[in-house]
């Protein structure tokens, strides 16, 4: 990968780790309440089988070293989008957390219906709602879309926002540039349709 595009691609997703948010700014403090944090873990596309996919690992590694060591718990959304029988994103996700990274089940939440990112937010509402601090676990630029969908459904939550330990220097370019692809073609897809069918 060209030395260029991986430079770029780190420095769209430490500014989407640390800019846009609904309350204007880590920097800025969150409006807290009492409760747990609840890290909340958006779901990607298994590999075939359900086999954990690499941005399923990624996006894991991200909420495990995000959570509080004692009042943390991990909610991990998202539906079974391979062949019928087959586990949810969330399952893979949430037996990656428990089998290999160690979180105890009774800390580990599941969210199995949602299939794109705003029903990964949608559907988790409820669970939020108990929520001392919110925390989204993701790719940088993945998480800050996610983040305002949240301050769009429910402002009075997103004020409970807080800082994931989403970025870390050269860790798994390839998928940070591979994100900020999708992020730019969704983009220019919501810009260009809209003019084509006008056309």
């Amino acid at each position: 990968m060209p030395a260029a595009v991986v430079l770029i691609a780190e420095l769209v997703q430490w500014h989407a780790s640390r800019h846009g948010w609904p309350t204007g700014g880590p920097e800025r403090g969150a409006r807290l309440v009492p409760g747990p944090q609840v890290v909340l873990v958006l779901g990607s596309p298994s590999r075939p089988g359900g086999q954990l996919h690499p941005m399923q690992r990624w996006r894991t590694d991200i909420a495990v070293r995000s959570m509080h060591p004692v009042h943390g718990r991990l909610l991990f959304t998202g539906g079974c989008t391979g062949a019928p029988g087959e586990p949810s994103e969330a399952r893979v996700m949430a037996d990656h957390a428990r089998e290999v990274l160690g979180v105890p089940a009774q800390r580990i939440e599941l969210e199995e219906a949602a299939r794109s990112t705003w029903q990964n937010v949608q559907h988790c509402l409820d669970q939020l709602e108990q929520a001392g601090s919110i925390v989204i676990a993701s790719a940088p630029t993945h998480a800050g879309r996610a983040r305002r969908y949240l301050a769009r459904l429910r402002p009075d939550l997103a004020q409970r926002l807080v800082p994931a330990a989403d970025y870390r220097f050269g860790e798994r370019s390839g998928w940070k540039a591979a994100t900020l692809a999708y992020a730019l073609a969704r983009t220019a897809g919501r810009v260009l349709m809209p003019r084509i069918a006008a056309a």
